[in-house]
């Protein structure tokens, strides 16, 4: 956003929030209370009642239910209402942008991207820290999640809820074409990648019936983040000031990508084309390898295609030069500034993060969980690609960047600057150092241009 740009100008400009949200009310905080914890409500809960959005998971109709459901469970517990509302992913950047914004906001909910929404919201808007109650009601909070799990939850110090879902990527193969090239298993280094897809790739004279690698099944631009990560490397600086593209590390990642694509020509020049279909391709068998795809394919093949049972695996992703970082996404139970609920608010976080519950809704939902025990249990143990999926959990790198212009940044289209950055170098071909100094610069452009 300009700085010259009002906060009433970028209201007005930016669209509207969630269809029927209500206004929370504005004021001061309250102090820490007990938790009810199933003792029953506290004595001037009952009768209160907060207003919770959440993001659409699974089938939306029926989430929205099971959602509420869970708010009946607590109201019984509690004497807390939860007034439940859904929010369509196609809508949620623009709402929560909104939000951070000063916009129409609920009490408590399912949220993402905290470093950018508090930054945004500069203290006075969007997600609000609940440090004061985290050793109340949350006292062995690392003993129950995975690390990488709370570094989503955790900025500048302060603490903001609970992570409660995950889109951890780990390498998907095909077993058979593998095993046919000479494989006992999937490669464990970027060198065994390169020699792995060299092998399985096949050609029919000027045709390409196979392919041996593909980065990830996910969209430009965020196909190639873990490659830079993997290297080292990351995009901007902890505190979201200034862009860190212009780099060794960057560079180190662009040649392995671009070695696949025009060296070892073991990967299609359609990588950022719309409509490239990756996981399509691999259950055709025209793809070897992909880097780092969704966990939720697990549950898709298991559903749709029984019949290549044997033929595919997970594994944790491939060593690169400094680690194994997969990309990971989030998302955490929160409370909003101006919210006067925030005792009430805590004591439903409370209720969800309890074991059974986060259980009940991995289960639901079939994505992974950042609770430990859930992760332990006999639903993420009974397939070896589930158990791949745990293990990809200890390599997680966080999707979310601290800079509110991180959205912006990356945009999967023509004219966003890391789309124009991988599209110039990889399929154009244009000189590195060229191509890293105008996406420095222009990256650099966007972040300066954000008001706090």
């Amino acid at each position: 956003m300009s700085k010259s740009l009002s906060r009433r100008g970028f209201l007005r400009l930016s669209g509207m929030a969630v269809a029927g949200a209500t206004l929370a009310a504005c004021g001061p905080a309250g102090a820490p209370t007990a938790s009810t914890s199933g003792e029953g409500a506290a004595p001037d809960a009952a009768g209160k009642q907060i207003q919770y959005w959440t993001m659409t998971y699974a089938d939306p109709e029926p989430y929205l239910e099971f959602a509420r459901g869970k708010a009946d469970q607590f109201r019984e517990e509690s004497g807390i209402e939860v007034q439940t509302e859904m929010i369509n992913w196609a809508n949620a950047a623009q709402t929560w942008l909104l939000v951070s914004q000063g916009g129409a906001h609920p009490d408590c909910a399912d949220m993402y991207w905290l470093y950018s929404f508090s930054k945004l919201g500069g203290g006075k808007a969007g997600p609000m820290p609940i440090t004061d109650y985290k050793d109340l009601y949350w006292p062995d909070l690392e003993d129950r999640f995975y690390e990488a799990g709370l570094q989503d939850v955790y900025w500048q110090g302060e603490f903001y809820g609970i992570p409660w879902r995950g889109d951890i990527r780990p390498l998907l193969y095909r077993v058979d074409m593998l095993e046919e090239a000479g494989f006992s298993g999937p490669p464990q280094t970027w060198e065994e990648i390169t020699e792995a897809a060299r092998a399985t790739t096949k050609r029919d004279g000027p045709d390409t019936s196979v392919w041996g690698f593909e980065l990830s099944s996910a969209v430009p631009v965020q196909q190639f983040m873990a490659y830079l990560w993997q290297a080292g490397g990351e995009y901007m600086t902890e505190d979201g000031e200034t862009a860190t593209i212009d780099t060794p590390e960057m560079r180190q990642s662009l040649q392995f990508m671009y070695d696949h694509l025009w060296t070892h020509e073991t990967m299609p020049l359609e990588i950022m084309e719309k409509g490239h279909a990756p996981m399509d391709m691999f259950r055709a068998g025209q793809v070897a390898i992909v880097g780092q795809v969704s966990d939720s394919e697990g549950l898709t093949f298991d559903r749709d295609f029984p019949e290549m049972e044997g033929q595919w695996a997970f594994s944790v992703p491939a060593q690169g030069p400094v680690n194994r970082s997969s990309y990971s996404g989030a998302g955490y139970w929160g409370v909003l500034h101006g919210t006067q609920l925030v005792d009430e608010c805590v004591q439903y976080i409370e209720f969800l993060s309890r074991d059974e519950n986060m259980q009940e809704i991995t289960e639901y939902i079939g994505r992974v969980s950042p609770n430990k025990k859930v992760m332990a249990s006999p639903y993420w143990s009974d397939r070896p690609w589930k158990v791949a999926i745990v293990e990809t959990l200890e390599h997680a790198h966080t999707s979310q960047h601290p800079s509110p212009a991180w959205g912006k940044l990356t945009a999967t289209e023509p004219g966003a600057v890391l789309y124009d950055m991988y599209y110039e170098a990889l399929i154009q071909q244009q000189p590195f150092d060229d191509v890293l100094a105008r996406a420095q610069a222009r990256a650099q452009e966007e972040m300066d241009k954000i008001e706090i």
